[in-house]
Parts: C-alpha cells; sequence; structure tokens
C-alpha cells in the first residue's frame, strides 16, 4: 500500500507491510524517478539509514537528497529503524536487523520495480545509520554490493555502559563483539574477495565520531580490505551529511550500475 506525496522530477511515496520480526505494520518511505529510465524493471537500489533519534522521514526533509537522486536511474529506500541499531538486541526483545533483511528487502523485492542481484543493491546512513549501514553490508554480503557511511558510530557497542540494545560490557562480551563492525570484517576477510563489498566511508573533521572513523579505517587498511574514506570540514550535522552524500553519490551509482537519467 502506498501514495505518492512529491512533485517532479522524482516521486516520494510511504509504503507499507507487515514486519514479522517486529510484529508490527511497519512503514517506509522511497523515492521513484518519474521520468522514463532504460531498464524500468531492473533499478538498482539504495537503502538509506537514518541515525539515532531520527526517522525515515528526514533524509528527505533535511537535505538536498531528492534533487541529488532524481539525476540517476535508481530508487531509494528509508526504512524506519527507530532508536534499534539495525540489530537483533542481545535479548531478543527487538530484531531491527532482521527487519531490513528478512522482511523489508523480500517486501520491496516483490512489489517494486528493482534488480535482486546484489551487486546492484548498496546500503548507507549517517551515525547509528552509518554503523548499520556497513555492518548490514558486510554481515549480508549476499545482499549488498556496496555500503556508505557519513560519521558511523562504528563503536558504540563496545563502550562500557549498559546498553538496552548491546546488553551488558562484561555479560554480553561476545554479543557486542559479533556486532562490531571490526569484528565482521575480519571475518569477511576469510572470503573470497569478490564477494567482498565496496565500502566509502566519510567524516567531518569537527565531528566528535572523527578519531573512531580514523581507526576503523586504518582496521581496514590493515587488514587489506580495500576502500574509500575522506574527511572534510563539517560537524555531526545534516549540513555535513548533504554534502558527504552529494559528494559520494556518483561513486555508489557507479559501483550499483545506476546510470545517469537520458545517458546512455
Amino acid at each position: 500500500m502506498s501514495e505518492t506525496a512529491h512533485a517532479e522530477p522524482i516521486q516520494l511515496i510511504t509504503g507499507t507491510y507487515y514486519s514479522r520480526a517486529l510484529s508490527r505494520d511497519q512503514y517506509y518511505r522511497y523515492l521513484l524517478p518519474r521520468q522514463p529510465v532504460s531498464q524500468p524493471c531492473h533499478l538498482p537500489v539504495i537503502v538509506m539509514l537514518h541515525g539515532y533519534g531520527s526517522n525515515c522521514e528526514e533524509w528527505v526533509s533535511h537535505t538536498r537528497i531528492a534533487a541529488q537522486l532524481a539525476r540517476y536511474e535508481l530508487l531509494t529506500i528509508f526504512p524506519q529503524g527507530d532508536n534499534g541499531w539495525y540489530t537483533n538486541s542481545y535479548d531478543g526483545s527487538t530484531r531491527y536487523e532482521d527487519d531490513i533483511t528478512e522482511c523489508l528487502i523480500p517486501e520491496v523485492i516483490r512489489n517494486l520495480p528493482v534488480a535482486t542481484d546484489a551487486r546492484s543493491w548498496a546500503i548507507g546512513g549517517m551515525s547509528m545509520g552509518g554503523y548499520g549501514a556497513v555492518k548490514l553490508a558486510i554481515k549480508y554480503p549476499e545482499l549488498f554490493g556496496a555500503a556508505f557511511s557519513h560519521a558511523g558510530a562504528f563503536e558504540r557497542m563496545m563502550q562500557g555502559d549498559n546498553h538496552p540494545v548491546f546488553g551488558d560490557p562484561d555479560n554480553d562480551f561476545e554479543f557486542r563483539r559479533r556486532e562490531s563492525p571490526v569484528w565482521l570484517v575480519e571475518q569477511l576477510m576469510c572470503r573470497f574477495p569478490i564477494v567482498r563489498p565496496s565500502l566509502f566511508l566519510d567524516c567531518g573533521l569537527s565531528d566528535p565520531l572523527l578519531e573512531v572513523n580514523r581507526r576503523f579505517s586504518s582496521h581496514l587498511s590493515f587488514l587489506g580490505y580495500h576502500h574509500t574514506y575522506a574527511e572534510a570540514p563539517g560537524h555531526h550535522t545534516w549540513p555535513y551529511w548533504n554534502r558527504a552524500f552529494r559528494n559520494v553519490l556518483p561513486a555508489i551509482a557507479k559501483t550499483i550500475g545506476a546510470p545517469e537519467i537520458g545517458v546512455l
């Protein structure tokens, strides 16, 4: 079920589905090109995750992402992740990871004109969403060919507080380690290079998560995981994330095979 709520040249649509993972109806937003595209039934996909305290509306309302995406033949999905860290919680009380991978993605493939090959799917986000994007891509490389993160909160699960998603730092240490991108990427390095998603990371120079992002990029380099990392002036704010997405979008579109509209 969906309704159109945006003007030319791109449609902003609300979709709903029943999430077995969360035992409730979920809604999401997606941007769909209005203009004719060369392969209308096989659009590449970007999944855009929001940050902590945000929602699936804010990427569109707080940035110029719709105008930036209108240039490309692709479909962009904005899931509703609440404050669930796109993770199945330590005690099983919430399953936001399964909501994305087992409920939303199959719903999109069944009902929207999208490609099904993982090489045509990218996932990205900022802060909590940056963590979620990278974590889901390296945990499920059969679903995503690329991931990008703006100021990803890659070390939240390793902080020393009792957390509603990641649990107790001592009693739930093994769970926390398994949800860490640092550990997950080490496991992925044991597989063939062809299955590793392309990773694009960036962070603002005045962002409190700058050192976190530098450490994660350094860890990838140490492991020999080819990736792109960039820094630019900016804070942990929407103006920086808007610029960062604009800068990375051409590379993401190229990676997932999304041509510019009207360009053969």
